[in-house]
């Protein structure tokens, strides 16, 4: 009896000094959040996190961005950690934006990368891993490891209001999500995809549409094959 009561007040205390040692952690994230380029307001992003050139990152208010976040605003390409062995000095330079609207959330691992331009819009919610990038490692040569070769295909990408990115996301660059758009987890956005839509696949297809006279999704039917 003395046993089980002694363990029970073990394990209490261990979920105590771990919901502390959590609270404390977010709370630490919080203040050590760097200077970006606008003065936000209740801006969670948690720790362990890598924010490259915050200067050039736009944030809404409310924000909560879960554990090991990567924003990178990049200005010039390739860094110290892809510098070619003979050739010092970056090829590329980039005026880049980053803007992330207000209550976005994300569960963790959400990396986006802006060498043009980045917009996330209000009130979307991303799950775990999601990847948004607005370049391609350059492939033109086949003599170069491609972590050598310019940066291509930069172009914008937005990602409207209210959408719901899943698990495993991968979207291109140029790619425009619509508001209030669904993509399924483990897809890959290739083009763009309009409003009210759900999105699945790689490449995304769309598979659903909002019908405002129905007020439902219908199914959309794949003309391709």
């Amino acid at each position: 009896m003395i046993n089980k009561l002694i363990e029970a007040t073990f394990r209490k205390a261990a979920v105590l000094l771990a919901c502390h040692a959590s609270k404390c952690q977010s709370i630490i994230g919080r203040k050590l959040l760097p200077r970006f380029g606008n003065i936000p307001h209740n801006v969670n992003i948690d720790l362990p996190r890598n924010i490259i050139n915050p200067d050039r990152i736009f944030l809404g208010n409310d924000i909560y961005l879960g554990p090991n976040s990567l924003l990178i605003a990049l200005t010039e390409y390739p860094g110290s950690t892809m510098q070619h062995p003979d050739r010092k000095g970056p090829s590329q330079s980039f005026e880049s934006r980053i803007s992330i609207g207000s209550r976005v959330t994300s569960t963790g691992q959400l990396q986006v990368a802006a060498m043009s331009e980045v917009i996330i819009e209000d009130d979307v919610m991303f799950a775990t891993n999601v990847n948004i990038t607005d370049g391609f490692h350059g492939y033109t040569r086949i003599d170069e490891p491609y972590k050598y070769q310019d940066m291509i295909r930069i172009q914008p990408i937005k990602i409207k209001r209210g959408c719901w990115i899943g698990q495993n996301v991968v979207v291109f660059p140029g790619v425009t999500i619509g508001e209030m758009t669904i993509i399924g987890a483990n897809s890959v956005v290739t083009k763009s995809i309009p409003d009210r839509c759900i999105a699945v696949g790689a490449p995304a297809k769309i598979v659903k549409q909002w019908d405002v006279d129905c007020a439902a999704w219908v199914v959309v039917v794949d003309q391709t094959d």
